[in-house]
């Protein structure tokens, strides 16, 4: 939209479009509590401390589900089950218990599952005013799991995941896909993620505006690219400045 002079602005949002995994969803924070009931069963996998097994476990995670699950090569079920035999290897056992740390995640991960602190307040607080969605590197199914048995999954207008698109963040296309099933353009919407490299970076190259969730305090890699949050309450300051968000802003 161009004002009077012909200078182009920037409308009021009628759309905030949300990161699932780190964002809404406590993934680190379950996914280590996992990591513990899996030690306690898995006595190899107990070599370690907790932080150094959580960063291996990162660390195969992530080559598995970007390099293995989203190309659709295996299942998560047997994603899941190679993770753990990797990490048995590592530790020097022969791999036997990577079905029962398999399980034993699966399981802890499931009954540890929880938002972030102040995620639901926010949707509330937004949903009076913008439609909102979410766009997740992650399957489906996996996901819409996770919003019902947060209790959120009435909150969103849209969930958008990848592997059914068969595009990825940063990929700006992924983020169009959402906002025409919204009914909004980019210029009318506003992007909140935890990732630098896959919010930011893939919200601005398909022109939304972009709220940084910074819940560790890192350093911003280009100064003033988005707006900076580093918690999500109380709901209702945090949901007026993504709404009145915009490029330099930044918010402890």
């Amino acid at each position: 939209m161009r004002s009077e002079n012909g200078e182009i602005t920037r409308e009021t949002p009628r759309a905030v479009l949300f990161d699932l995994d780190d964002t809404l969803f406590d993934h680190r924070g379950t996914s280590r509590e996992a990591l513990a009931a899996v030690q306690a069963a898995v006595p190899d996998l107990a070599r370690c401390d907790l932080d150094e097994f959580e960063r291996r476990h990162v660390a195969v995670l992530e080559e598995l589900h970007h390099g293995g699950v989203m190309q659709g090569e295996m299942s998560m079920d047997e994603a899941r089950v190679e993770r753990f035999r990797r990490l048995l290897a590592a530790a020097g056992s022969t791999g036997s218990d990577a079905g029962l740390a398999a399980r034993r995640y699966r399981e802890a991960y499931i009954a540890a599952r929880r938002a972030v602190p102040g995620a639901g307040s926010l949707l509330r607080a937004l949903r009076p005013v913008v439609r909102l969605g979410i766009v997740t590197n992650n399957i489906l199914s996996e996901q819409e799991d996770k919003l019902k048995q947060l209790g959120l999954r009435h909150l969103i207008d849209v969930l958008v995941a990848s592997a059914e698109e068969g595009v990825s963040k940063p990929d700006p296309a992924i983020f169009l896909r959402a906002l025409h099933r919204l009914g909004h353009q980019p210029g009318e919407a506003v992007m909140v993620g935890d990732s630098w490299a896959t919010d930011v970076v893939g919200a601005r190259a398909a022109g939304l505006r972009v709220v940084w969730f910074n819940q560790r305090g890192e350093h911003a890699p280009e100064e003033g690219a988005a707006v900076e949050i580093a918690t999500l309450e109380p709901a209702q300051t945090v949901a007026a400045l993504i709404l009145a968000s915009g490029d330099g802003t930044t918010s402890g």
